[in-house]
């Protein structure tokens, strides 16, 4: 684990990892992933598939993988022994569910419970879910591990990211701001791992091949939450 933490994700917010997730590891995962049932999915307006939101709390056997598994483990090697999972969402990019994610830092978490503290705003409901934008001392404590469980070339929707800057949180303005230069492609191939820091700058592309692009996107936590406050 000490090549995680000697890399660059501390100074630009996000590291690919240099070899893939263990073959058992991936299996297991894909095997699960690709069982889940047609209604756990969110669609667009033509029917077709896109992604599941909270995937840890709508499909049982995935929690277990992701709370003692393979990917906990890399969370630790970055964030420490104490580690919770706050949430995983699973991309499902095809042909006929296919679209550009304009640049965003990922601001809000999926919560359970109340709190006093006025540093926890924007409270809202999606899907049946709390969900809640946490002070920015608690985003720094986040870590998002991406498994990519299909090939995802440039041309393939692969994730853009702006370098460095994960360490604010950014108004949509100065978002923005940053010039198409500014962003650094982000290819991956099935069972490789990207590290990111969920306040980095970051989009995604249509993408241009006819294959899915399957990426699932894992959130862990270090944070000491307030009392009242739970992850899901």
């Amino acid at each position: 684990m000490s090549e995680i933490i000697d890399c660059q994700l501390e100074q630009a917010g996000y590291q690919k990892l240099s070899a893939p997730l263990p073959a058992c590891a991936y299996d297991v995962l894909d095997e699960v992933l690709d069982s889940v049932v047609q209604e756990n999915f969110r669609r667009r307006r033509n029917g077709t598939r896109y992604a599941i939101r909270n995937a840890h709390l709508a499909v049982p056997a995935l929690r277990p993988l992701l709370e003692h598994g393979a990917l906990v483990e890399l969370a630790r090697g970055v964030l420490g022994q104490t580690v919770a999972l706050v949430s995983a969402t699973l991309f499902d990019k095809q042909p006929g569910a296919n679209w550009f994610v304009p640049p965003h830092q990922d601001l809000f978490v999926p919560i359970s419970g109340t709190t006093d503290d006025l540093r926890w705003t924007n409270w809202s409901i999606k899907a049946g879910v709390q969900y809640v934008e946490p002070p920015v001392e608690v985003q720094r404590e986040l870590l998002a591990v991406r498994l990519h469980l299909d090939a995802c070339p440039g041309v393939n929707g692969a994730l853009e990211v702006v370098p460095g800057s994960h360490r604010e949180r950014l108004d949509e303005d100065a978002v923005a701001e940053f010039a198409e230069k500014a962003f650094e492609v982000c290819p991956a191939g099935p069972g490789e791992v990207l590290l990111m820091r969920p306040l980095l700058v970051h989009r995604s592309r249509a993408a241009k091949l006819p294959e899915r692009r399957r990426v699932l996107h894992v959130v862990y936590s270090a944070a000491v939450l307030p009392k009242g406050l739970e992850w899901t």
